[in-house]
């Protein structure tokens, strides 16, 4: 009588083939977080939500002026620090108004924006 001999690949293959019959678990829902609006940082009201005029009647011409599409940069370097103050087109204003700011000290290590603009004012005497 004949023998059938099975091939060593035989089990992986029929286990492979009985996988394919499984079925998968649904994907498990993500909760996505809504976007929140950055707190206002005492003493940036004086900028924030304004144009850039502002802020330069308030620090000075900006060291470094960046445009990228419809957002703008300022950046101001005095006093210390680094201020950059971005800015975003605002449909109620009719114009691009400040909307995040943040500093940094001239070695790169984070500062705080509201002491650094509280410092530039102070060095060109509008404290």
């Amino acid at each position: 009588m004949p023998r059938f001999r099975l091939s060593p690949f035989a089990a992986p293959f029929a286990a492979l083939i009985a996988a394919a019959c499984a079925s998968t678990p649904p994907p498990k829902a993500i909760a996505v977080a809504k976007p929140v609006a950055p707190t206002p940082v005492a003493g940036l009201e004086r900028i924030l939500g304004q144009p850039a005029t502002r802020a330069t009647m308030l620090l000075g011409p900006a060291s470094l002026d960046r445009r990228e599409g419809t957002a703008r940069a300022l950046q101001f370097a005095a006093a210390g620090c680094v201020l950059d103050v971005y800015y975003y087109p605002d449909p109620a204003a009719g114009q691009p108004t400040a909307r995040f700011a943040e500093a940094r000290l001239p070695s790169g290590a984070a500062d705080p924006a509201a002491r650094c603009f509280a410092a530039q004012l102070a060095a060109r005497g509008h404290g």
